[in-house]
């Protein structure tokens, strides 16, 4: 049976029925009678063929059933639809009703079936922006994956890159300084050569090598003490602003950092000379005497390397320091960049020939005009210094090579020391007195030159060089 329906399917004999009506309808009006009967007549042959091929079909599926298959489908519709004369099931239905019906019926479901291809067509259409969406979604996804990591990463790196910035402009700094050093040290020694005379004793040329390397660079550390001036304590204010508002405090905070500073680098160089001495005493010979040949030591290899211990004794003399004090739960470690870069100075200022050192200072004493000048907000005519800004810069005759910066204020004096911040050091009218490492004249380069306070004076309880 379903071989015989597929066979009635392929024939499409409903679809030529439908296309002849079509053209008898479209026709219709030009044909004459006889044509239009003719017509009719073929629509009805071809109607009867299909019938008996559905009549055909109708038996074979009832006799799939058995005796009995079918048998009320064929009492109820088919027997009452013969007997009506091929017309309707019911008296009350006309001929002309029942092909509207079967239209109607035929409609709808032509309808419905564009409807199904429209909605299939339109969740299709669905299903691929779906997944073009999923698609540009997954790659935003990635994108903004990789833009968080690279945001993380400039994060981590935000911290040292200024750090890096300014330690690259030093460095170049420093390269141009020693090229420039080398050029005339080369220029001096075939000057030497060609100019002096055989009688020369090696040590006048030794003595003209050592007045370039000092005049170099001593140049170049008085324009790097005079940029930290100008910027490295301009950022130092800016970092402890963050932690403190006292400005005044600030100002002695940082001075008390570069007299500190100055303290332990030239302590250290100390030692380093020590043992250097030492050891080419041990294999010193010829014609330079052994300070001399402990020099040309220095000028070669006296580059500072433990930079990191020394700027750990400078902290420990900050928190310990009898005159400043800072919020219990803020560390001096935050000036930890300035204290570096101070050290560095301080130690290339010992190293010269003719070592450099910051003037001694103290509050409350008069103020001197040769050394220093006045803050903007000085009172002009104090006599007295209230705290210092800046120090001045001595060369090794103590004349003033860069002016230091003061606040005076009338009725300045160095009135009561801060507490200190470790709890050992509690402020007392005995704490005052001079600390033995302080005051010791191997570690003061100013009581090496013939200098000494005043008995009872504020300068034993401050930092002297």
């Amino acid at each position: 049976m379903a071989e015989s329906l597929r066979r009635l399917v392929k024939t499409g004999s409903f679809s030529l029925l439908q296309e002849k009506l079509e053209r008898w309808n479209d026709s219709y009006l030009v044909n004459t009678s006889d044509q239009n009967v003719n017509r009719c007549c073929d629509l009805i042959e071809l109607t009867s063929r299909l019938q008996g091929q559905l009549f055909m079909l109708l038996n074979l599926t009832s006799a799939e059933g058995g005796t009995y298959g079918g048998c009320d489908s064929l009492k109820n519709r088919l027997l009452p639809w013969l007997s009506q004369g091929f017309a309707a099931s019911t008296k009350s239905v006309t001929s002309d009703t029942s092909l509207s019906i079967m239209a109607d019926a035929a409609d709808k479901e032509r309808q419905l079936v564009e409807v199904q291809d429209d909605y299939e067509r339109q969740l299709e259409n669905l299903e691929q922006d779906l997944n073009t969406s999923r698609g540009v979604t997954d790659e935003l996804r990635i994108e903004i994956s990789s833009m968080e990591d690279e945001l993380l990463e400039y994060k981590t790196r935000q911290g040292t890159l200024q750090d890096y910035e300014v330690e690259t402009r030093r460095l170049r700094d420093d390269v141009l300084s020693l090229r420039e050093e080398k050029a005339i040290l080369t220029g001096r020694t075939e000057y030497l050569n060609t100019s002096l005379p055989a009688s020369t004793s090696p040590r006048h040329a030794k003595s003209a090598s050592n007045d370039v390397v000092q005049r170099i660079r001593q140049a170049h550390l008085v324009t790097r003490f005079s940029d930290m001036f100008a910027r490295d304590r301009m950022d130092a204010m800016d970092i402890l602003r963050n932690h403190c508002d006292d400005h005044e405090l600030n100002q002695k905070i940082v001075f008390t950092c570069v007299q500190e500073a100055f303290h332990a680098a030239r302590k250290a160089f100390r030692q380093y000379r020590t043992k250097v001495r030492s050891t080419l005493t041990l294999t010193h010979v010829g014609p330079d005497t052994l300070e001399e040949s402990v020099q040309q030591y220095i000028n070669k290899n006296g580059q500072l390397l433990d930079v990191h211990s020394i700027v750990q004794d400078v902290l420990l003399a900050m928190n310990t320091h009898p005159t400043i004090a800072f919020p219990a739960e803020v560390d001096f470690r935050v000036l930890t960049l300035f204290i570096r870069e101070l050290v560095k100075v301080s130690w290339s200022m010992s190293a010269l020939p003719l070592s450099l050192d910051i003037a001694t200072a103290r509050m409350g004493e008069l103020y001197d005009e040769n050394r220093y000048r006045r803050s903007y907000d000085s009172e002009y005519s104090a006599p007295l210094v209230a705290h210092y800004i800046w120090p001045a810069l001595l060369d090794s005759n103590n004349r003033v090579l860069l002016k230091g910066e003061a606040v005076t204020r009338r009725g300045a004096s160095m009135g009561s020391p801060r507490r200190s911040r470790s709890p050992s050091r509690a402020m007392s009218p005995r704490s005052r007195s001079p600390s033995p490492r302080r005051m010791d004249g191997a570690f003061s380069p100013s009581v090496s030159r013939g200098y000494s306070p005043r008995p009872g004076s504020a300068a034993s309880s401050f930092t002297s060089y």
